[in-house]
């Protein structure tokens, strides 16, 4: 009886380690880069109740770096509207994330204020963002490109490649 427990044990363990290795080897597979490539930063002002440039787009498996200047002398929000749901970021700056089941759900950026929000887009496609505090009426976009060889940008937007950290 022992042992029957010991390999039942064993085999709830495998079968929980498999995604795990799943994703790994997917992983492995589809991405040219990996997560520890330099970030690709794109530096996104707030101004005047809009998000400058708009849209901007980026390639899929490549470290990003989203940096949101608020010049605006009111408060505002990064809402990424369902795009790092189950994504895992690392939001860093003067603002205030929120977090919930699903993820980031939204950063309130302060007046004169920077945020930067790190991520691996891992599907291709257009996403939208908005700034949903009343009467803002703000929204950008982001478009993750397959096998873009250097990120676009709106003109006016400035973008460039850093090492993370």
């Amino acid at each position: 009886m022992w042992h029957n427990r010991a390999l039942i044990n064993r085999i709830v363990a495998l079968v929980l380690a498999l995604p795990w290795f799943h994703d790994r080897l997917v992983l492995g597979q589809t991405s040219a880069s990996t997560p520890d490539a330099p970030a690709i930063r794109m530096d996104i002002s707030i101004k005047a109740r809009q998000f400058l440039p708009s849209p901007v787009s980026v390639p899929v498996w490549r470290p990003v770096m989203l940096v949101f200047h608020n010049q605006d002398v009111e408060l505002h929000a990064f809402v990424p509207m369902r795009f790092l749901e189950g994504v895992p970021v690392h939001v860093d700056g003067n603002g205030a994330p929120q977090f919930g089941e699903q993820g980031l759900e939204r950063v309130l950026i302060p007046s004169g204020g920077k945020e930067e929000i790190r991520f691996l887009p891992t599907t291709a496609s257009q996403f939208e963002y908005c700034c949903d505090l009343p009467g803002h009426q703000m929204v950008g976009k982001i478009v993750v490109e397959e096998e873009a060889a250097e990120p676009n940008i709106a003109p006016g937007g400035h973008t460039s490649v850093e090492t993370t950290p």
